[in-house]
């Protein structure tokens, strides 16, 4: 008899198609070849699955940003990240020649209304409350 509690479990996979996501985060970073870029995580709808995509300055990147915005419905220009959160699009996803999931382009809203409604609570973005300067330390409460 084994001290061990062993059930089989198997990573869950979602396959090709067409997904709703929620942006769960969105921040800058450098790409291996040094370009200025934007990586946002995509949560699927009804899945535990996240994918990341990038928006590397270049050539591209104008087209796949204008398609974001368009998908998710965030203020074309709007690179406040922190408001990107809890945004809703749907795009179309492939799998790569390692199995995972990469987003072959995003889907406009009008597309994505042929997708099955959202499942569990509708996320809600996040909003940057502006903060007043203060004008001197005698204002601070410490």
């Amino acid at each position: 008899m084994s001290k061990w509690n062993y059930a089989r479990e198997e990573t869950p996979r979602a396959g090709a198609g067409d997904y709703r996501f929620e942006v769960i985060n969105a921040v800058e970073d450098v790409s291996k070849s040094g370009k200025d870029m934007i990586v946002v995580s995509l949560k699927l709808n009804g899945t535990n699955i996240t994918v990341k995509d990038y928006f590397v300055a270049g050539e591209w990147f104008n087209r796949k940003v204008t398609q974001f915005f368009d998908s998710t419905n965030i203020e074309e220009g709007n690179f406040e990240f922190l408001t990107w959160i809890g945004a809703v699009g749907a795009a179309r996803f492939k799998e790569d020649e390692n199995g995972y999931l990469k987003v072959h382009y995003y889907l406009k809203p009008e597309q994505a209304e042929k997708l099955p409604p959202w499942q569990g609570d509708m996320p809600e973005r996040q909003t940057v409350t502006e903060f007043a300067p203060v004008n001197s330390d005698d204002d601070l409460p410490f």
